[in-house]
């Protein structure tokens, strides 16, 4: 059952970039980005609510651990420019996915936000060159301008950031008030750049005619907080090997899918550029793993229940 659902999740990580771009496509990049986490705010405060969360019980904390929802602000940005700019979207998440991997290197390499050190090794190299393969196999003969490229892979690397820095105030405080900080600073940071923007654009803060927008672009924010809901739920309940691999699979493919759906891609080159991508990703995830059953134990017992 765990792995169902977070194969879903991941295909509803990789729905998201549609669902996002589609809204910025009709209101634009920084308007759309308020609008993403005004929706997200409402369920996370409800959440909160009803848990009976002590949301303001954060005096003494560095203002650093506040910043997750900002640096997510300048995720949502490049998702939303790098999709109106043409890119596929299964090229989108597979660059996402390597900026992912390069930050993730880094974090483990010097210990960064406080993470446990896990250094870089020679192998590793072979799984970042396949990734990197698979990903210029998927973006062959394409049309696309190279700063969608470039957004994408910084996209990956600010989710690293905000995932690490929404990590270390959940540890201080809880993992929904975590993410109602994420939602709040979010809103507040990209509703002044909003504002700032049509300032100095001397632009009207709404647009004059927006063309028919779907029902389901709306809901980027909900989307965004259920994925982090459920991944919070699977993630003590299985193998992180597993659960690394099947999110890879998922946010990949859902993007192939979606792409041919669309009738942007989905061509034979991109399937075997995907397949590489996620090969390169799953010998990193695989060498971590034989790399922790490598350690000794420290006398802390393992809980969690093999998912069926």
């Amino acid at each position: 059952m765990y792995y169902l659902i977070s194969f879903a999740t991941a295909m509803l990580v990789s729905a998201m970039v549609t669902v996002n771009g589609t809204l910025s496509n009709a209101y634009g990049t920084h308007l759309s980005t308020v609008m993403i986490h005004a929706v997200g705010i409402v369920p996370a405060s409800l959440i909160a609510l009803v848990r009976r969360e002590r949301v303001f019980a954060v005096r003494g904390l560095k203002p650093g651990v506040f910043l997750g929802g900002a640096i997510g602000v300048i995720t949502v940005v490049c998702n939303n420019a790098a999709y109106t700019g043409g890119i596929g979207v299964s090229a989108m998440v597979a660059l996402s996915l390597l900026g992912q991997t390069v930050a993730s290197l880094l974090v483990d390499q010097f210990g960064l936000f406080h993470m446990p050190v896990k250094r870089f090794n020679g192998a590793k190299l072979i799984g970042l060159l396949f990734t990197a393969a698979g990903i210029g196999c998927m973006l062959y003969g394409a049309k696309t301008a190279i700063l969608p490229v470039l957004l994408s892979f910084f996209m990956g690397v600010t989710i690293v950031l905000s995932r690490s820095v929404n990590a270390l105030l959940a540890e201080k405080t809880s993992l929904f008030v975590s993410t109602w900080y994420n939602y709040s600073v979010g809103l507040s940071v990209s509703l002044c750049v909003w504002l700032f923007t049509c300032l100095m654009q001397g632009a009207s803060p709404l647009p004059e005619a927006v063309a028919a927008v779907p029902l389901w672009a709306y809901f980027g924010g909900l989307m965004g907080v259920i994925t982090v809901s459920v991944q919070s739920f699977v993630t003590p309940r299985m193998p992180a090997f597993q659960l690394t691999l099947i999110l890879f699979v998922g946010q990949v493919f859902m993007g192939l899918v979606l792409d041919a759906l669309s009738g942007a891609g989905g061509s034979a080159q991109e399937w075997i550029g995907g397949v590489f991508a996620v090969a390169g990703l799953s010998l990193n995830a695989l060498l971590d793993r034989r790399a922790e059953r490598g350690k000794p134990a420290e006398g802390k017992l393992h809980t969690s229940e093999e998912p069926k």
